[in-house]
């Protein structure tokens, strides 16, 4: 299911990217979900986590470009695609790593292509996810909201970006279904690479401000695969 929200102060607009969003989805064979808002303090008072994000640039009172810089700074890792009659606020929507622009009218075939690449990209973020199950209750959640697991007993505490969940499960076969971004600093903890700012006194340390213990025996090959990280990242 995509969950997709448009925003835009003029119903007309909303009505068209309705209809397109729907035409899209059916001819493509996707389910979807779409949430219209009129501005955008009422799409940052929602408590969904959009895949898509449409977003008019000009609207009274909150922009779509203060929106989404907004939505940025609170963690949103949506794909933004601004709407606007105006050429020039296009190099803005670099500031908040846009994926795409739609100028109005919007023409179909830019629509169409927009849709094709970002769906791409969603497709290609799915097979990075980590499938919690528990008795009567399943859960996917993405390696990139997974700031690191941690073993107690023969439990797993998966610490994410929106809280905590634990399940019975093995530390060794979690490993194996994690990215190479996630590596073993200790017997009890699984780190992502991703939110690893510092290492000190045997500790890593995180954006988020927790520290991770580093067993003495990974310490070398932790500081590796560290650097080799955040070389990847440079390119």
């Amino acid at each position: 299911m995509i969950e997709i929200a448009v925003c835009d102060d003029e119903e007309i607009v909303l009505s068209e990217l309705r209809n397109k969003i729907k035409s899209y989805m059916e001819h493509t064979n996707f389910l979807c979900q779409i949430f219209e808002f009129s501005n955008a303090e009422r799409l940052l008072k929602s408590q969904e986590l959009f895949d898509i994000v449409f977003l008019d640039i000009q609207m009274d009172g909150m922009t779509g470009m203060e929106a989404a810089k907004k939505l940025r700074q609170e963690g949103s890792e949506s794909f933004f695609v601004f709407v606007t009659v105006l050429k020039e606020y296009v190099y803005d929507a670099f500031t908040v790593e846009a994926s795409d622009y739609l100028l109005k009218p919007i023409e179909n075939e830019r629509f169409i292509s927009t849709m094709n690449r970002i769906l791409g990209y969603i497709g290609d973020r799915e097979k990075n996810k980590l499938l919690i199950q528990k008795e009567s209750w399943c859960k996917s959640i993405r390696f990139a909201d997974i700031l690191y697991c941690e073993a107690i007993n023969r439990k797993i505490f998966v610490h994410t970006k929106q809280g905590v969940i634990n399940y019975y499960f093995k530390i060794e076969e979690l490993e194996k279904q994690l990215g190479p971004c996630f590596f073993r600093c200790h017997r009890s903890y699984l780190v992502n690479l991703k939110y690893v700012c510092g290492y000190e006194n045997g500790m890593a340390e995180l954006e988020n401000g927790e520290s991770i213990l580093v067993s003495r025996l990974r310490q070398q090959d932790f500081k590796k695969a560290v650097l080799c990280f955040m070389k990847e990242r440079r390119k």
